[in-house]
This record gives C-alpha cells, structure tokens and sequence, in this order.
C-alpha cells in the first residue's frame, strides 16, 4: 500500500474515532431546565455554576426559563415542564397544602434579603394608608412580604392599603409619577432607588429590621425546588446539579464581590457594573454558604407564611426538605 493510501486509510479511522467519541461525549450531557421568575442575585450560586461550567463539570447541560410569579415556577415544577424551580420557601409549602409532592433540596439563602421604599416624602410605613403601593402577584413571595411590611408599619394589609402589581424594572416611574407610595426594593433596584434619594421604610439586612419583619434572625426565601417523582426517577441528576451549586458556594465564599460580579453579569443583561457589584456586596450578607435549612428557618419560614395567611396550617418540615444530596455534595467536595 503507497504511503498515500496509508495516510488517507489511517485519516479515515481517526475522523470515526473522532466522531464517536464526540456523539459519545454528547450524549453523556443531560439537559435540564431551571425555572425562575427572574434573573436575581440571591440565586448567585446557580449562575456561578454556570458561568463557571461547573454544570458542564458535571454532565448536565442547563438552560433556564423565566416566568412571571413564583406560583407559576411551581406550576412548571409539578407539571413536569422544568426540572428545577428557583421559587421562595413560602410557596414550596403553599404546594403540599396544596396536595402536591415536591422537596426543597437547598436554599440559596440565610437571611430576607429583600427592603421595601417609599416614594420621597413618604416618612413611615404608616404613610401608606389608604394609598397604592407595591405588592406583586398575589399569591407570590413578593406579595407575602408586602404584606409583612404593612404589618411591621401597624397597617392592617386586607384594609388599610391597595396592592398592585407593578412589573419589576419599573418601579422608579412608578414612584415618580405617584402611581404607588411604596415598592419593594429588590437587587439592582434598590440601589438605584437609594442613590436617587428615596427613603428605605423596611431592611432585611438590618438584623434588628429582620426580626423584627420576620420574627426570626434566620429566613431561607430562596430555594430551589424538584418534584417528588423527578427525585425518584432521576436521582443522579439531582446530585450532579447540587454538586455543581456546592461548588460554587465554595468558590463564592473565597472571591470578592468585584469578581463575583464580573463574572455573572453577564447572565443579567445591561447592567451599570458599578451598581451591580453593590448589589452583589449587599446580597452577599444575606446569602448562605451551605444551602442547608435548619428547623429554625424552616420555622421562620412557617410562621410567616401563616401570618401573611400564604398557607392556612403548619407544614412538617420533613415533608418539604430533602437534603440528603446537599450532603453528599459537602462530603464529596469538601475531600482532598
């Protein structure tokens, strides 16, 4: 055989190779879907994942779906149309009240990290009686902590004011041209509004504020929710997808806000650096770095839920929380 012939023969069997192993690698990814309400910082550990591939890492070809309300991140979860939901703790127990199974498998976060303002001249939370304010979705974790706050100002939240719901992004006009008193001060949003001069009523950050808003020094509002028949089906998924959040959640711990937000703006569209790398440093006072729920912020959560009338009766932790991959992830990172 010429040396020509020897060439394109060995080529031949390299492209096979090549293409085998390249149909075999692909077909090791499996894609999931991660539901959410909106790109929020409390989140950070998942998109850090992401940018940072550690959900490639780890098999899993991720893809995220945006929806309007919590209510609806459940909806997908249950239906069976997303495999992971970024959803409030709140509204993983309205679910069971419901009649539907599903588990939170971490939390995201420690504390509320959320605020309420006020429109400029707006002196207390009493001021908004008898007007407009911000309050979300009904049925939405916004709307539960809306009503939190009026309770904290000595306002009655069935009587004394009117919830609307204003699309996140727009609460500066909203509040400029007198269409609400009050939003809710969430990420970006509420560093925009203090710089601009607009007075902070309610501060979650604030560990006097939180207890006090909250009855608790703890609340794990940002979970991450997986339906029961997901769990018993595709376990391994389940596993390769906290993993890879763990493993963020370390790294997050080790590196500055600065760098954490070069690295996942990206993800959040136009947004000022500046005021997103402030937004990061608040949030990061908020954020938890196990993802574990104690019985303390499960019962935060609860008691909450039940006085915002979210949920009518208490729910057993045991039947919302699984943690048992959450672990193996500590133990498998957390080894030399």
């Amino acid at each position: 055989m010429s040396v020509l012939k020897k060439c394109v023969s060995w080529l031949a069997v390299l492209m096979v190779l090549f293409a085998f192993a390249t149909g075999a690698s692909a077909a090791k990814m499996e894609k999931v879907i991660i539901v959410q309400p909106n790109f929020l910082v409390p989140w950070l550990p998942i998109y850090i994942a992401e940018r940072l591939g550690y959900f490639t890492d780890e098999g899993l070809e991720v893809s995220f779906t945006t929806v309007m309300g919590g209510h609806n991140v459940r909806a997908a979860v249950i239906s069976g149309n997303a495999h992971f939901g970024l959803t409030g703790y709140e509204q993983v127990l309205s679910t069971y009240e419901h009649g539907k199974s599903s588990k939170m498998i971490m939390t995201t976060t420690l504390k509320h990290p959320w605020s309420y303002i006020g429109a400029k001249g707006v002196k207390s939370i009493a001021d908004f009686k008898g007007k407009k304010i911000d309050g979300g979705l009904e049925a939405s974790s916004y709307r539960s902590f809306a009503r939190a706050v009026v309770k904290f100002g000595g306002l009655d939240p069935d009587k004394d004011v009117f919830f609307v719901n204003i699309p996140r992004g727009t609460e500066l006009a909203a509040l400029k041209n007198g269409q609400v008193a009050g939003v809710l001060g969430i990420d970006m949003m509420k560093i925009e509004l203090l710089n601009r001069g607009f007075p902070l009523l309610a501060d979650m950050t604030d560990d006097v504020q939180h207890r006090e808003v909250l009855g608790y020094d703890v609340y794990p509002l940002f979970v991450v929710q997986v339906n029961d028949d997901y769990i018993e089906k595709h376990p391994e998924n389940i596993q390769k997808f906290t993993n890879a959040v763990v493993r963020a959640m370390y790294w997050q711990k080790e590196n500055s806000a600065e760098i954490i937000a070069e690295t996942v703006r990206p993800l959040f569209g136009q947004t000022d650096r500046d005021v997103f790398t402030e937004n990061i440093k608040h949030n990061l006072k908020a954020l938890s770095y196990d993802g574990f729920m104690s019985e303390e912020a499960h019962s935060a959560a609860e008691k909450f839920g039940l006085e915002v009338r979210f949920i009518k009766a208490p729910v057993e932790r045991v039947h919302v929380v699984d943690e048992t991959f959450l672990k193996k992830a500590h133990e498998k990172i957390s080894q030399p």
